[in-house]
């Protein structure tokens, strides 16, 4: 129940219920930004726009039980990152080739550290597409029409986002870090 009484916090404009909102979503809201965006600043700049959203609109939220804030405000979140993706036109759809050499069998020992940091260094396009499908269940479809992209062309960068992302596992592993 401390989600419903958390709302109703919200909706009564209760300064103490949305301090706690913050507090408990800050972190995973960030995240989720500095996924798409990769700037730490301007993913600040997003989990602002993303909160201040939220306690505007907080009155239509309409409670489905446990876990609906946390996805209503990833909703937002995602969207909030892509507007400012798009803004400052940085999402591009690359059309190279990753080599099919590079990809090899990848440890299993994953290091999450590691793989963020290449999700940060991927193409932006590739990432957005990844981060859609991959982390956020995005249909391609859905995609296409968030991103006013083709299907084809989600499909296509995010099969470069795994050749990406399993060739620069590969280099790490060779290099031993």
């Amino acid at each position: 129940m401390f989600e419903k009484e958390l709302i109703e916090g919200c909706c009564r404009k209760e300064r103490k219920y949305q301090r706690v909102l913050f507090d408990t979503f800050y972190k995973p809201v960030f995240r989720l930004a500095k996924r798409y965006i990769g700037d730490h600043h301007e993913s600040e700049d997003v989990v602002s726009i993303v909160f201040n959203k939220a306690f505007k609109n907080i009155d239509n939220f309409e409670f489905r039980g446990k876990g609906s804030l946390r996805k209503w405000l990833n909703t937002i979140g995602i969207n909030e990152s892509l507007r400012a993706l798009k803004k400052v036109k940085r999402l591009q759809f690359l059309e190279e080739e990753i080599e099919e050499k590079a990809i090899e069998t990848v440890d299993s020992h994953l290091d999450l550290y590691k793989v963020n940091m290449i999700l940060q260094q991927m193409p932006r396009g590739y990432r957005t597409v990844f981060n859609l499908y991959a982390i956020d269940g995005y249909s391609h479809s859905e995609i296409a029409e968030v991103l006013n992209i083709s299907r084809n062309t989600s499909k296509s960068q995010l099969m470069k986002a795994r050749k990406f992302i399993i060739c620069e596992l590969n280099k790490a592993s060779s290099y031993g870090t």
